[in-house]
């Protein structure tokens, strides 16, 4: 929880109702054959006395339970799960009560605070044999995150120790799902459901990385004068609905903490073309500042001819720390890693990227090569940034070239190389490297 929603959520803590509700109905979201559910804390004389319930068991709020002979007081003896699969066959079960409320099989989760037994959570069920081995697992998961969550607002801290240790732990298989997953979906969907979706979020991301369900397509770079093949941008493309550009899944990898992660793999697998280039052809890979910096980064590149690779480094990218960059940058120069600055032009974070970080290329932005040809703003534009670039040692690349006249124009104001669909789409590798091949002339 973060910012303006800490104070609403609390308030929503504070109202013990509203609270439990929202528990029970995520638990009934959770286990999907259970018909109701009912929170019991024991109380005096050791009677266990229901004090929430919801889908088919409102009537009971309020009741009492003799836990002597029942399979509540029996779990929470026990202290673990137990599950009813039927109540006629079940002797441990006080299945006249049951009868009387029209349910055939339950799940009991005892709760326990501070080594105390406070109560339990029953779900139960109409039909025989409602809950599978997955739903008594997943109960278990959660039994001690229910038990602070229901026993008092101060435990929240206990609630992220709970998520901390499970992560951290050996994950348990819950018919696909991973116990964090399932800890990690309830807490968020009761205390703070508009971060629920984050935990979809994750598992997408998670699985985009580990079953590698990207692809990289490449986009030639070409030097203005002559078209000569010198370079080819990697592009990560993703499984996923056509109208999600890849920068979604970077962003969306980032606000769930895969960011870095996610940038090194695609970085990896677009180091995979190297073999394929043409000697004299190098390959440009996007990374942020904060994978710049990872050692998995510096692996990959000694894995290859690093003096083959071009990093570049976007504007929409913050670096907080260019002290640190700088450092980073220097040990992967000594490999021969080149630095090239994106979308310059687009904002003053790319022009001082250029001064603290002295790059080789910089890459001027759509948005200024965009008809250069007709207009004498952008044409005195480019004239500056290409004076400024070559003054600095670094080369231009002009970027979303999209007619001849375009083109013409950078090359007459002394931009050194371009890209664009002008030259060619991203597509497949052998594509782009084809431009470097020499062509017959026709007869």
């Amino acid at each position: 929880m973060a910012g303006g929603s800490d104070r609403s959520v609390l308030r929503e803590l504070l109202e013990p109702e509203a609270f439990l509700d929202r528990l029970v109905n995520e638990l009934l979201v959770l286990v999907p054959h259970a018909d109701g559910a009912l929170v019991g804390l024991v109380g005096e004389h050791g009677l266990i006395r229901f004090v929430h319930a919801a889908g088919a068991l409102h009537g009971l709020m309020g009741a009492a339970l003799d836990p002597a002979h029942s399979l509540s007081g029996l779990a929470i003896r026990a202290g673990t799960v137990l599950r009813c699969d039927d109540v006629d066959t079940d002797p441990r079960v006080d299945a006249e009560a049951l009868h009387q409320i029209e349910m055939t099989s339950m799940v009991t989760v005892p709760l326990q605070h501070n080594r105390t037994s406070i109560g339990v959570v029953n779900m139960v069920a109409r039909r025989p044999h409602a809950f599978s081995d997955a739903d008594v697992q997943r109960c278990t998961t959660l039994a001690d995150v229910l038990a602070a969550m229901i026993c008092s607002t101060a435990e929240i801290a206990r609630i992220l120790t709970a998520l901390a240790a499970v992560e951290a732990g050996a994950p348990v298989d819950l018919g696909g799902e991973k116990t964090s997953a399932v800890v990690a979906r309830f807490v968020s969907n009761v205390l703070s459901p508009a971060t629920a979706d984050l935990v979809d979020v994750r598992r997408r991301i998670r699985t985009a990385i580990d079953e590698r369900r990207f692809t990289v397509v490449y986009q030639p770079i070409v030097r203005a004068h002559d078209r000569h093949l010198v370079a080819v941008e990697a592009l990560s493309r993703f499984v996923g609905p056509p109208d999600e550009p890849p920068d979604h899944w970077f962003a969306a990898a980032a606000t769930c903490g895969l960011g870095v992660e996610l940038e090194l793999a695609a970085f990896g697998t677009a180091l995979c073309a190297l073999p394929r280039l043409p000697d004299d052809v190098k390959l440009g890979v996007n990374i942020g500042p904060e994978a710049l910096g990872a050692p998995e980064l510096a692996a990959l590149l000694t894995s290859v001819d690093a003096s083959r690779v071009i990093i570049e480094l976007t504007e929409h990218a913050p670096v907080h720390d260019y002290g640190s960059v700088q450092s980073v940058l220097a040990s992967l120069r000594r490999l021969g890693t080149r630095l090239s600055v994106d979308d310059t032009g687009a904002g003053f974070a790319s022009l001082t990227h250029i001064v603290k970080l002295a790059p080789e290329f910089i890459k001027l932005d759509r948005w200024i090569v965009a008809a250069v040809d007709a207009d004498p703003v952008r044409r005195a534009l480019v004239v500056a940034l290409v004076g400024f670039a070559h003054a600095l040692g670094a080369r231009v690349v002009g970027e979303g070239v999209e007619t001849a006249a375009e083109l013409e124009a950078l090359c007459d104001l002394g931009v050194d190389f371009a890209q664009g669909y002008y030259i060619a789409r991203p597509g497949p590798l052998d594509a782009a490297v084809a431009l470097a091949q020499p062509t017959t002339p026709a007869a």
